[in-house]
């Protein structure tokens, strides 16, 4: 069963915010050093690598997994363009010091962290179905 295209896509990213994580941390001299720029290489592994490859490989395997589907069209494209915006944001405000980019970034990390909870929920609760496969629709009080 293969990646589809926004899955491969986040894997790909993923694997590139390693490596630029990496470099990061290779000129800051270590993960321990307190270099300006080491909270940005920290959050290109962190945030860049495994929030990437945890959207792209959990959207992949959980419908297989539980055989629900995951919401598609443009979430997916959405999500990714909300967590490289952020990420870049993040990034670049950081660098330059410009607090309210920061503060742009983390919100735009956070809104596809949500959409992706969003995306992901019927898959992993979906709804309780009658044996003829009507929906039930779910009453809270």
């Amino acid at each position: 069963i293969a990646l589809s295209l926004d899955n491969r896509l986040f894997v790909m990213a993923a694997m590139i915010y390693l490596m630029l994580g990496g470099i990061g941390l290779i000129v800051n001299g270590a993960l321990l050093s307190d270099g300006s720029s080491r909270p940005v290489a920290l959050h290109l592994v962190t945030v860049g690598f495994m929030l990437m490859l945890f959207y792209g490989l959990g959207a992949h395997m959980l419908p297989r997994f539980t055989a629900n589907p995951i919401r598609m069209g443009y979430w997916p494209w959405l999500q990714m363009g909300l967590a490289h915006a952020g990420m870049i944001a993040y990034a670049v405000g950081f660098l330059a010091g410009w607090l309210t980019l920061i503060v742009a970034g983390g919100i735009g990390i956070l809104l596809s962290l949500c959409l992706f909870s969003w995306r992901i929920w019927e898959v992993l609760w979906p709804r309780p179905q009658h044996s003829d496969g009507i929906n039930i629709p779910i009453h809270i009080q």
